[in-house]
This record gives C-alpha cells, structure tokens and sequence, in this order.
C-alpha cells in the first residue's frame, strides 16, 4: 500500500496523545476484522484510522491485530462479527464492545473514549444502573445504529458500551449504518440512534442509562 495521506495532523496528534492516550493504564487490543472483497469499501479507511491512532509514537499500549474476514471463519464466529470493516475493543471491559464501519465525525470521540474506558475500567454509569446491570445473568445484544453526523449518537452508543464494560453477558455493538445499507434496510433503520435489543425491543432516539436498562429488562422477559 502506498504511503497515504494522514488523516490525523500533527495537532490532532498533539491532542489524542495528551488528552487521551497519556490516561491509558492497561494494554488494549482492536480486533480488526478487514476484508479484501470490494464490496467492502470502507475496509482501507478503517485500517488507517486504526494505524495512525495506535502509532507507536502517540502509545505503546494499543495494538492492532487484523483478521481476514473471508478467512478467519472461526474467531469471527466466536466473536459473532456478521459484516467487515468490524473492530472489536479488548481491555478490561468483561463484555464484547464492537464497531461496524467508520469511527469518523461525530463518533471518533466515542471511540477514542471507549479505548480509554477499556484500558482504565473507569465505568460512567449510575451506581443504581450499574449495580443492575452487573446482575444480569441472560445473554444480551445491543445493535447502536449511527451516523457520523449524528450529534445524539455517540451518548447513546457510549452508554450500551458501558454496559458491555461490566458484564460478560452483554454484547454492544455499533453500526454506522452508511457502510451496510443491507444492514439498515433489514433493521429499518430510517433515525439515528436507532437501538435494538435481543432482535426483539427497539426504539428511535438517545435515552439515560435507566431506560436502556428497562427495555433490556422487557426484551429478557
């Protein structure tokens, strides 16, 4: 691949090295699934933004492991990753926190966080919520459909994220819907945040921890 144009310049490199990196306290590892297919288009975009922000000279502590999505049949499996470009965080969280898509716009803060909460297990949740969340003992999904443009997105995506972080039942996924229209299509996406849990709750909008933990609640039955 030839050398391409960074995405990051210096003084969003300056940033991302001070207000985010210089917190991280334990390793992370993004789980990179690409996929030489040309039906993923966002496939090499989403390999650089991984690159340049797990430069060695911004952190020693993110390391990018890249998986074949046509290949590696059984992590993908394990790791239930249905679409390429995916990236799944790794760190101390205990749940599965994934990506599908571009980390761009308004969604590269959220994800930059989510880095940043895995490697320090800091959780932002009210203790109330938390101590729930904790005790769930059904397996449960979460699908985040989002725009890059989305200004309400990232709260909410963050949220499901947070929930994934402290129990290993739950499983938060992103989906920025511009990369999978069949996905979107499927899951009528037409407003962003668009959340859906266990294929069977689903609703339109950003809500508090509170309500996100009552439609999980309803979707386990």
């Amino acid at each position: 691949m030839s050398h391409q144009h960074r995405l990051l310049d210096d003084e969003n490199r300056r940033i991302l090295k001070e207000e985010y990196w210089s917190k991280l306290e334990n390793p992370v590892k993004l789980v990179f699934f690409n996929s030489k297919d040309p039906s993923c288009q966002y496939c090499d975009l989403v390999k650089q933004i991984l690159m340049e922000i797990s430069d060695p000279e911004l952190t020693d502590k993110i390391e990018v492991v890249e998986y074949d999505f046509d290949n590696d049949l059984e992590l993908r499996k394990r790791l239930g990753v249905i679409k390429a470009p995916a990236v799944i965080i790794q760190g101390v969280n205990k749940g599965l926190i994934k990506y599908y898509g571009v980390p761009a716009g308004t969604e590269f803060p959220t994800f930059l966080e989510t880095i940043l909460h895995v490697s320090t297990g800091d959780v932002h949740l009210p203790s109330n919520v938390a101590e729930e969340v904790e005790a769930l003992e059904d397996k449960v999904n979460i699908k985040v459909f989002v725009t890059t443009s989305c200004p309400y997105c990232p709260k909410m995506l963050h949220t499901s994220y947070m929930f994934a972080m402290i129990n290993r039942n739950i499983e938060a996924e992103g989906w920025e819907v511009s990369g999978f229209p069949d996905i979107a299509s499927e899951y009528g996406v037409y407003a962003v945040p668009k959340v859906v849990v266990n294929e069977k709750v689903e609703w339109e909008g950003a809500v508090p921890p509170d309500y996100l933990l009552r439609r999980i609640k309803e979707a386990l039955g």
